[in-house]
């Protein structure tokens, strides 16, 4: 049984780290935009608006997300280049400007296009350089950094479906989406600015003699040899990826057609909506947990598990038809969804260094954001053609028990990658 080492106390945490965790999570929260979950509160409205089935919509957003994933694989790399506070922020922004643009949509070519920056901004970049921040800034806290960072996507999930739900009733779609662009560039964007100043490889930190606490035990970047082009000709890489699309391919066909979903099962969309923070609450104990086991064990440890509770999620949707099973198969996409963060975010470092981690963790996202993307865009063909949500669940349960097994499978290889890598 091997002595796995004790990871710190939160308590050791500087007000410095706290101020970047901070603002790890404010990034993640402003994601929301641009995520599938705040986008499928709109789904009726646009397609009433277009005169769109589940399908072609489902088809369109597939197109507008896998363009954002393209983009950003060239985009994602400047988290090596550019310091995160003005990418960030340069993000966000593009972000609030993009809401106005959603708010002002009459032509479908439009549409996509706005679809797709929304998703790329916000899913994409957003999300990437808060992951790779944490990843690189934090060393023996690095899991419970991903996962607190991280949690600001499950205050999201928690909040904004039934309050958009309630403001698109109220006001109607077109002016949630100037709210949100208000929002976003007024109100969250200048805390990002406040709490992402003097990071730890800054000039000023170096002038004043500062130095990170939770830096790599030598000090410096890891893993310098895995270039892109080297990660790229990994076999390793391309068996991970397959596994960890099945949580945002999956989670995310069952949000866009939650209405599809509701009138399958006979349920109150409010009732659905409604039950979001369930989700949230579950994503928030799971990632706290997740966290301190990385720390802990290791990322690679963990990756056999997190899929399982998806699979039992997917299960739940194709047997059981009451309203009460809407909790039970919310609580296991929780699982699986804070379980992910820290674990996948975490093992990207552990197995390829801190060097190249934002041209890396680029690949992945990338590969996130397309899966999101075919997602929807399968379901909603094959809703179209008469499988519908429920029928189609097996085969997704069947996906993540998949992914599950060949993790397990892959443990020695991970140990050996991490052993060669030094990365932790």
């Amino acid at each position: 049984m091997p002595n796995f080492p004790k990871s710190p106390p939160l308590s050791e945490l500087t007000p410095r780290q706290i101020q970047w965790i901070f603002g790890g999570y404010a990034m993640t929260f402003a994601t929301m935009p641009g995520q599938t979950i705040f986008i499928a509160q709109f789904n009726s409205a646009i397609r009433a608006h277009f005169g769109l089935s589940h399908g072609e919509f489902g088809g369109l957003y597939t197109i507008a997300t896998l363009a954002s994933a393209f983009c950003l694989v060239w985009a994602g790399g400047l988290a090596d280049r550019f310091a995160p506070r003005p990418l960030a922020l340069t993000s966000i922004i593009g972000l609030g400007l993009v809401a106005i643009a959603m708010a002002t949509q009459n032509h479908i070519i439009t549409l996509v296009l706005t679809l797709g920056a929304l998703r790329f901004f916000g899913q994409g970049m957003l999300s990437h350089i808060a992951m790779t921040t944490m990843s690189r800034w934090f060393h023996r806290f690095r899991g419970r950094a991903i996962s607190l960072a991280g949690l600001g996507t499950a205050t999201g999930d928690a909040l904004t479906p039934f309050m958009i739900t309630l403001a698109i009733a109220t006001f109607g779609w077109r002016q949630v989406w100037f709210g949100t662009a208000l929002t976003l560039i007024l109100l969250i964007a200048p805390v990002i600015w406040l709490l992402m100043r003097d990071p730890p490889d800054g000039k000023k930190a170096l002038a004043r003699g500062l130095v990170n606490p939770d830096a790599e035990a030598s000090g410096k970047r890891t893993g310098a040899q895995w270039t892109r082009t080297r990660v790229l000709r990994d076999g390793l890489f391309f068996m991970i990826i397959p596994g960890i699309m099945a949580p945002p391919a999956i989670g995310t066909l069952y949000m866009f057609h939650q209405a599809h979903l509701v009138e399958l099962k006979g349920w109150d969309l409010t009732v659905f909506t409604a039950s979001y923070p369930i989700l949230a609450l579950t994503v928030v104990l799971t990632a706290l947990l997740a966290g301190h086991l990385v720390d802990r064990f290791g990322a690679w440890r963990l990756m056999p598990y997190f899929l399982l509770p998806q699979g039992i999620g997917c299960l739940v949707i194709g047997l059981v038809e009451p309203q009460w099973s809407i909790p039970v198969f919310l609580v296991c996409f929780g699982l699986t969804g804070g379980l992910m963060s820290p674990v996948v975010g975490a093992l990207w470092a552990e197995i390829y260094g801190t060097t190249h981690l934002g041209t890396i963790r680029a690949l992945a996202t990338a590969a996130l954001v397309a899966a999101s993307a075919v997602g929807p865009g399968i379901a909603g063909a094959l809703i179209d053609t008469g499988v519908d949500l429920d029928r189609q669940s097996f085969g997704y349960a069947a996906y993540c028990f998949a992914g599950a097994g060949l993790f397990l499978a892959l443990r020695a290889r991970f140990k050996n990658r991490v052993a060669e890598s030094g990365a932790v």
